[in-house]
């Protein structure tokens, strides 16, 4: 047995370039996956660390369904028997001169130290530091610092710092294990900095009896555990893990195609060489096993690198990661990536597998071997084409299967994506078939362009099938992953334009970006503008229904039925009319996820009691894939007696100076200090934001692409080994070096073309699966399906450049090889 594995072993070594090829492959492949992987778990890491830091002891919380709290509230807890500590809490963002926006938290030092002991590290309560505690009560402007934070904007005890709320005191720091950089404030201080007299946003609670407390405050109140609002915050991300993950692995996917060649030719390879060890006494099970073992160490290794690849690559992944789901759901600043030693074993797991999986079929093809025939080295399959025609017939059996798991993926989007890898599993087994039909044409247009040495290209890819037609499927699925994705992105692009110009058609808006509120006092003023046709309110929060986070927004929908084109699903600006009277209406999202449209009534939990509201209407939207809940702003208010004002938008009226308007907006919020954005400002700060999002996406694109250049370079290299006595005929022909070379550009140039001819078709239809079925199911709502050459463009563009670039290396090998070969009689 050693001796067969021995001999196996050293063909590795002699085939250095295909063996490189092979271990790139699977590197690649297994990087995509591990780096996702990583990424994802440090940031649900942070994102935990985070919660619990900050939560501390906490039981549960309690605060209004929408809106501050108003302190009076204390006494009652205080009186509570079910309550064994409690802390009021003040959470928002600052906004430093540096530009960065920061989490600040006003607290009660004297209440909150049961709740977060952490914070006793801070050492304000020893006798030693009486002078800081003191000031950190009486001062107004000080504050304690996040130590990192500190050390990132090289401050120290004593030292000052710009914010927009004024200048800031550091009178100490403290040790943050959270990844999110922190503030902390006296709680009666920070009230006064942001005008929230006599508010706060929150009580934390440790209860020991839940059920009594919440029957005294079930009314009027949001109570929740920390374990639900962790799970609400984990849910709100999960579909977009998934989606990315999912990726993540078509890229491993296509590094398996890689293997599956390379498997193939090991098997075509050593034909010779196993029928020689069977002729020498080697038992076909130690055969086996020898070439399993040298399968499963290429994959092991390449899987080794493949994990240590990942894991840097999980930096760049960690932040773009970071920086979306910022945008998208909750502000998440993740640390790097912790080494792990678990990197190599999962690496190794994953390169491993799909190692065994990619060298099945070769494997069987191994065991039926003839010993005797298997002496005379390669030869030509004469059951080509009948194995050709059973691949086809399975691969029709198998996109059979991926049309049943499309329409069960209502039941779960793992049935979506499920059905996206079974269909491009099958149109891989196409592959064979379909080649054989484009090819007639190729073979057609090389020989009208390169006349005989043109034919010989065209004729040597269906003559290799068995080599040619796996590096064309992965290289097929992965134009077919440029294609697809890049439809669905550009899809969702013009969507989203689309839905801006319907509905976000204001000339001036006016925003904190959620670092403060619109004061009342302005809005009053602006409406007196001369120009102003009309200002539309705006409040945006999440709010808790059915056990689920969904958003609720206030405007004025006066303003809106009269200067705004809302895109609904069905009728038009007439669908206003019963929300001034008390309606409200829901984003198509809401109505996919719960199952609510027009006529249906829906329960909030407003400042009295939950309160019924019809629906009247169901609107496009893309704000939120948790579904949004709109009314009118006198609705909104008497449901939750919120009065706060997040943004305004501006309606100019017609044939009027803009410039003299935008000259007295400006003038009204000067004092406040609030940016004022014009439409095209605003438009081009959301697609920024959707550009971010989908950047994780053009990474995996782009690794599929890498692992799939590898594999037509492998099979373009493969062709060269394998062909040592071909071209020992083509020089006894009179063919020069030249000629031979252009034979192999062709060959590349070829597979490139028959990959991108396949993957029109099978790209078109994967982006009809990612928009219509899993899209549709991840987040619920619609996206129409815009065509652009462009994704297209680009695929054929990158088919003959990475066919011409696999080419390079075995042109330098037949150039330095084609005069010294000679025909070997075998």
């Amino acid at each position: 047995m050693r001796v067969v594995v021995k001999s196996f072993l050293r063909y590795l070594i002699r085939r250095r370039a295909l063996s490189f090829l092979q271990l790139l492959g699977i590197s690649c492949g297994v990087a995509a996956a591990v780096g996702m992987f990583f990424s994802s778990q440090t940031a649900l890491s942070n994102f935990s660390n985070t919660v619990s830091f900050l939560n501390g002891n906490t039981t549960h919380t309690i605060q209004r369904p929408a809106g501050p709290l108003g302190e009076e509230i204390l006494v009652d807890i205080f009186r509570h028997p079910a309550v064994e500590a409690f802390s009021p809490v003040i959470d928002r963002r600052i906004l430093l001169n540096t530009g960065d926006l920061v989490r600040i938290m006003g607290l009660d030092i004297f209440l909150d130290k049961d709740i977060r002991n952490e914070f006793g590290a801070l050492s304000l309560f020893t006798e030693q530091s009486q002078e800081k505690t003191l000031s950190f009560l009486t001062e107004e402007r000080t504050v304690l610092l996040d130590s990192r934070l500190a050390e990132k904007l090289n401050l120290q005890i004593g030292d000052e710092f710009d914010t927009n709320r004024g200048v800031l005191a550091i009178i100490g720091t403290f040790s943050n294990p959270a990844g999110e950089p922190l503030i902390l404030m006296d709680i009666g201080h920070l009230q006064e900095l942001f005008g929230l007299r006599d508010k706060i946003d929150r009580v934390d609670l440790i209860l020991a009896d839940y059920e009594s407390f919440h029957t005294r405050f079930n009314k009027g109140f949001l109570i929740q555990s920390n374990s639900q609002r962790q799970s609400s915050l984990s849910n709100m991300f999960r579909a977009f893990r998934l989606n990315l993950e999912a990726l993540s692995l078509l890229a491993l996917f296509v590094g398996i195609f890689l293997i599956y060649n390379t498997a193939t030719f090991a098997v075509v390879s050593r034909r010779k060489d196993a029928g020689v060890l069977r002729a020498l006494g080697a038992r076909k099970g130690e055969i086996v096993l020898a070439f399993l073992f040298e399968i499963v160490a290429l994959g092991a290794v390449g899987g080794c690198l493949g994990g240590l690849l990942g894991y840097f690559l999980s930096y760049f992944f960690t932040s773009l990661l970071s920086k979306t789901i910022s945008n998208l759901y909750f502000f998440l600043n993740t640390s790097s990536p912790e080494w792990s030693w678990w990197v190599l074993p999962y690496g190794i797991l994953i390169g491993s597998v799909a190692s065994l999986l990619g060298a099945l079929f070769p494997l069987a093809d191994l065991v039926r071997a003839d010993p005797v025939r298997a002496l005379y080295g390669r030869h030509v399959n004469r059951a080509l084409t009948k194995i050709t025609t059973r691949a086809a017939l399975a691969g029709l059996a198998v996109c059979t299967v991926s049309v049943v798991l499309f329409a069960s993926a209502s039941t779960h989007v793992y049935a979506g994506f499920a059905g996206a890898f079974f269909l491009l599993l099958g149109t891989s087994l196409l592959t064979g078939l379909l080649m054989l039909m484009v090819v007639p044409a190729l073979s057609w247009l090389f020989k009208l362009f390169s006349g005989t040495t043109g034919k010989i290209a065209a004729t040597n890819i269906t003559r290799n099938l068995s080599r040619t037609a796996v590096a064309i499927a992965a290289f097929m699925v992965a134009l077919s992953m440029l294609i697809g994705l890049g439809s669905m992105i550009g899809s969702f692009r013009s969507s989203l334009v689309w839905w801006m110009n319907c509905q976000l058609k204001r000339d001036f808006y006016i925003s904190s970006q959620g670092i403060m509120s619109i004061p009342e006092p302005l809005y009053e003023e602006l409406k007196t503008v001369e120009g102003i046709a009309g200002v539309d309110t705006y409040r945006n929060l999440p709010i808790n229904y059915r056990d689920t986070t969904v958003n609720i927004s206030m405007v004025d929908a006066s303003i809106l039925q009269k200067f705004s084109e809302f895109a609904w699903l069905t009728g038009g600006n007439e669908n206003w009319d019963p929300v001034k009277q008390g309606a409200v209406i829901v984003s198509e999202s809401f109505y996919n996820r719960f199952g609510l449209g027009a006529g249906d009534t829906i329960s909030l939990n407003g400042i009295e009691g939950p309160q019924s509201l019809t629906i009247a209407a169901v609107f496009y939207d893309y704000t939120t894939e948790h579904g949004l809940i709109m009314m009118d702003r006198s609705t909104y208010r008497a449901l939750f007696g919120d009065y706060t004002i997040d943004s305004l938008a501006i309606f100019l009226k017609p044939n009027v100076s803009r410039d003299m308007v935008v000259e007295q907006i400006k003038q009204k919020t000067q004092n406040w200090e609030i940016p004022v954005t014009n439409q095209k400002e605003l438009h081009d700060g959301i697609l920024e934001v959707f550009d971010t999002t989908f950047a994780l996406t053009r990474s995996m694109r782009f690794l599929a692409i890498i692992v799939a250049f590898f594999g037509i370079a492998g099979a373009l290299l493969t062709l060269f080994l394998e062909r040592q006595r071909e071209f020992g005929i083509y020089r006894a022909l009179g063919f020069s070096t030249r000629q031979v070379a252009g034979i192999t550009v062709m060959e590349g140039v070829g597979m490139g073309i028959i990959s991108f001819i396949l993957s029109i078709f099978v790209g078109t239809l994967l982006a009809w699966v990612l928009i219509k079925v899993i899209n549709f199911q991840s987040f619920n709502w619609t996206i129409f399906y815009h065509f652009s050459f462009r994704h297209y463009s680009l695929a054929a563009a990158t088919s003959v450049v990475a066919s011409l670039g696999a080419s390079l290396y075995p042109i330098l090998k037949i150039c330095r090889t084609y005069p010294q070969i000679q025909i070997r009689e075998e």
